[in-house]
């Protein structure tokens, strides 16, 4: 099922909100696009809820990260799956690149993200952490 216009463009709003609100360093409203027990998975590991997504970002790097168009699947009216590939830039470190693969809901706020993974692309394809 594709997405109406209305809900393709507020979700590639919503992806696009994820990648600077980190880049401007906007954790709380990083925190936000998020629903309260969200689930990330991302370096073998899962942080759960709005405590566990703060606590994730207060130890990552920070840099530039670069997300391409997703590929948006509606599951039914309120629910949507999305998969998005991204190039990080971090401040002082190597270039990762990775594929984001999403669960979405529609909420009273408009549309969140419920459950994110987070694979790198390495030399044999796609892994829970990078080559270096």
């Amino acid at each position: 099922m594709i997405p109406t216009p209305e809900d393709h463009a507020e979700i590639t709003q919503l992806l696009a909100r994820y990648c600077l609100t980190l880049d401007h360093d906007d954790i709380d409203a990083w925190v936000a696009l998020f629903t309260d027990d969200a689930a990330y998975e991302v370096y073998g590991r899962t942080f759960t809820g709005h405590a566990g997504l703060h606590r994730l970002m207060t130890g990552a790097p920070r840099g530039l990260h670069l997300g391409g168009a997703p590929v948006i699947d509606m599951v039914d009216a309120d629910h949507a799956t999305t998969v998005q590939n991204l190039l990080f830039v971090p401040t002082d470190g190597f270039t990762r690149s990775a594929v984001y693969d999403d669960e979405l809901v529609r909420t009273p706020a408009g549309w969140r993200i419920a459950a994110r993974r987070c694979r790198f692309i390495v030399a044999d394809g796609l892994a829970d952490k990078p080559d270096r």
